[in-house]
């Protein structure tokens, strides 16, 4: 069953399937959906160690710490010289969440995947199956409305195009950001870890870190949460040496369904525009 439908049983199973990375996307659902790996080699081959695979989960398991690093490095082949990582960020992934307590080691994350894996390249893995059971949801088999490609890209195959559900669907991530803004707060511990992170992969090839394009409303909203947001990133960048291209300072042309995630044709013209700049980065 999951060797023939694992893309459409669960969303991150594949993932611990898969060998060994030369190059990753990371981030949550925004990059999971938004991103796609097939466009990135494409444009970008014989430049990078490819094919790239994208490494992302959502924003209900996945933040930049320790957990997710260590994740990271199990997924990295350790023979890598000329990888390309892109790092989404935005400021709900390096946000200290309801549930965490720094202080006492405690961590929102560290019992969903990737961060409970010891084995992130196992197949099949018996040891998801048992740690990560409440992920599967088996009716999608036969639903078929969204898959995980092997390249561990989130294709949504059957959204609705009746505007008054997509109206509700941008209400819905409105009222859930409105509420990160009450329960959450700035975390330095987050973005050190981001810097971490982006010198743990420095070694192993080109880092670039990127901020999405999303509507104009969650914009706000995440600027009202945290003010110097891309202030903090852009130090981190430059400490590492480092790009950061940050697409919500540009009129955005991708075609979001709810605001916050591209469709598949908005992430294909997406990821075009994203290989077109890292083209340009590498030939200034």
């Amino acid at each position: 069953m999951l060797s023939r439908y694992g893309g459409y049983v669960d969303y991150f199973y594949i993932k611990f399937t898969s060998p060994k990375q030369h190059s990753l996307i990371i981030g949550d659902s925004r990059s999971f959906q938004g991103i796609q790996p097939s466009v990135i080699n494409d444009n970008l081959k014989n430049q990078f160690e490819f094919p790239m695979y994208n490494y992302s989960f959502t924003l209900a398991q996945t933040a930049y710490g320790e957990s997710l690093l260590n994740s990271i490095k199990l997924k990295v082949d350790e023979n890598t010289k000329n990888g390309l990582f892109i790092l989404s960020v935005q400021p709900w992934l390096l946000a200290k969440r309801e549930k965490d307590d720094f202080e006492n080691g405690v961590y929102f994350e560290d019992d969903c995947p990737p961060n409970n894996m010891r084995f992130a390249s196992m197949n099949p893995n018996i040891e998801y199956f048992f740690k990560n059971y409440s992920f599967f949801h088996f009716k999608a088999a036969f639903r078929k409305n969204s898959i995980v490609h092997n390249d561990g890209w989130l294709e949504e195959s059957n959204l609705t195009k009746d505007t008054v559900t997509l109206n509700l669907w941008k209400k819905k991530q409105i009222g859930l950001y409105k509420g990160f803004i009450n329960k959450w707060e700035k975390s330095q511990y987050r973005l050190d870890k981001l810097s971490e992170t982006v010198a743990f992969l420095k070694k192993h090839g080109t880092v670039i870190i990127i901020r999405m394009p999303n509507s104009k409303p969650i914009l706000a909203l995440e600027n009202k949460f945290w003010k110097d947001f891309d202030s903090n990133v852009i130090q981190i960048a430059a400490k590492n040496k480092v790009k950061y291209i940050n697409y919500t300072q540009i009129d955005n042309p991708f075609y979001s369904y709810d605001g916050v995630h591209l469709d598949k044709h908005g992430g294909y013209q997406f990821t075009k525009s994203l290989c077109d700049s890292i083209k340009n980065l590498k030939s200034n």
